[in-house]
C-alpha cells in the first residue's frame, strides 16, 4: 500500500512537471506594422461630386501637391499658399497636421508634376511621383491626377 501512495505521489507530482516542460515556449512577436494614419479617422471621405467639375489648380481647395525632381511642393487650402519642398516621405505628416477645413471635398489630393523641366528631371520626377502616389494611396488619400502646367 505504502508503494502505491508513492506512485500515485509520484505522479501527481510529476504531472504539472511534465505540462511545464512540454509548453510552447512564449515567443516574442515583434508587432505588425500598422500605419495608423490620422487622415482616415479625422477626414471624410471623399465627395467627387464637390470636386468633379473644377478645371483649374486656382479654383481646388484641398491640398495640392506638385511633384519637383527635388522633392514635393504642397499648397494647402489655396494655390497661392507655399510650403518649402519636402521629400515625398515627408507629405503624409504634414498633411495629417493640416487643420479640417483644408479638406472641403474629403480626403482627397490633386497631384501634378512639374511642367519646368531641364535634362535628367523626368526620372526624378517620375520616381517622386511613384512613391509619393504609393504613400498617399497607403494612408487612404485618394489621389486625383491632374495634367503639368
Amino acid at each position: 500500500m505504502l508503494c502505491m501512495g508513492r506512485k500515485v505521489l509520484a505522479i501527481l507530482l510529476s504531472a504539472p512537471i511534465t505540462f511545464i516542460s512540454c509548453a510552447q515556449p512564449t515567443v516574442t512577436r515583434g508587432v505588425a506594422k500598422t500605419e495608423s494614419h490620422a487622415l482616415k479617422s479625422q477626414i471624410p471621405a471623399p465627395d467627387p461630386g464637390k470636386y468633379h467639375s473644377i478645371l483649374e489648380a486656382r479654383n481646388w481647395q484641398n491640398p495640392y501637391l506638385i511633384v519637383r525632381a527635388n522633392g514635393i511642393d504642397v499648397r494647402p487650402i489655396s494655390a497661392v499658399t507655399q510650403v518649402p519642398t519636402m521629400p515625398p516621405a515627408d507629405v503624409i505628416a504634414y498633411l495629417e497636421k493640416l487643420p479640417s477645413i483644408a479638406w472641403p471635398y474629403g480626403l482627397v489630393v490633386a497631384v501634378s508634376e512639374n511642367g519646368v523641366r531641364v535634362a535628367g528631371d523626368d526620372a526624378r520626377i517620375k520616381r517622386n511621383r511613384e512613391e509619393l502616389v504609393g504613400l498617399l494611396k497607403n494612408a487612404g488619400v485618394t489621389v486625383n491626377l491632374w495634367p503639368s502646367a
